[in-house]
């Protein structure tokens, strides 16, 4: 092994700070899904086993962690998303299953994130605010992805009705994943369910409102 390559290589003390930033945001993470954006620096180091001073050796604010952890809390999101039904799948098995897997991950992954984020209004943390910008975009272009996909395969054309996008964004949001637990705690899987049953009607509403629609010009 050459001197060039040995030099290339991390140190132990490169190695050592790169496993203590991970753990850091690791524990931001999920502390933020548990305790929402008011979560402490002490909260977050206790949880990541360091001392405050450890965390702003990496971190020059509490506001630059919060939004380092919620970028990984929407990555890890994101990757774990439903694809595409399989071929021969049918729409209610597909929607079904992935109403269920988008509402488990709204309770596990998001959790009191999405509520801070979405609530946000001041400046207190201004990377925060940075990057709720940038997360509410990508939010939009991912529920968009995903409705187009069941218009799709309901047998849709065109774009779908900006209404039947609004059904699938209220929906699949850490907002029904709450909102239908009114009363008593509904597990994410029956969620899942009743709105997939929702939005399966209103596929059809839309659908069939298109072809009214058609009728009545062919007629006319």
């Amino acid at each position: 092994m050459t001197k060039a390559i040995l030099d290339e290589r991390p140190t132990l003390a490169d190695e050592a700070r790169t496993r203590a930033r991970a753990r850091i945001v690791q524990a931001a993470m999920i502390e933020l899904a548990a305790r929402g954006v008011d979560v402490t620096i002490d909260e977050i180091a206790i949880s990541a086993g360091v001392s405050r001073r450890t965390v702003f050796r990496h971190f020059a604010t509490h506001g630059q962690l919060l939004a380092t952890a919620s970028a990984e809390i929407w990555r890890s999101f994101e990757g774990k998303l439903p694809g595409p039904p399989n071929p021969g799948q049918d729409l209610d098995t597909w929607l079904t299953q992935a109403a269920v897997t988008i509402h488990e991950l709204n309770t596990k992954i998001l959790g009191q994130a999405f509520w801070g984020l979405n609530a946000l209004e001041s400046n207190e943390h201004a990377e925060l605010s940075e990057w709720r910008a940038e997360l509410m975009s990508r939010r939009v272009r991912t529920i968009n992805q995903f409705t187009a996909i069941a218009w799709d395969v309901a047998g849709g054309t065109g774009e779908p009705p900006s209404w039947v996008v609004d059904a699938f964004a209220l929906l699949l949001s850490s907002f029904a994943s709450n909102g239908l637990s009114v009363g008593r705690v509904r597990p994410p899987e029956e969620t899942g369910r009743v709105c997939a049953r929702i939005l399966l009607s209103v596929l059809a509403a839309a659908l069939d409102g298109r072809l009214r629609k058609t009728a009545s010009v062919r007629t006319a």
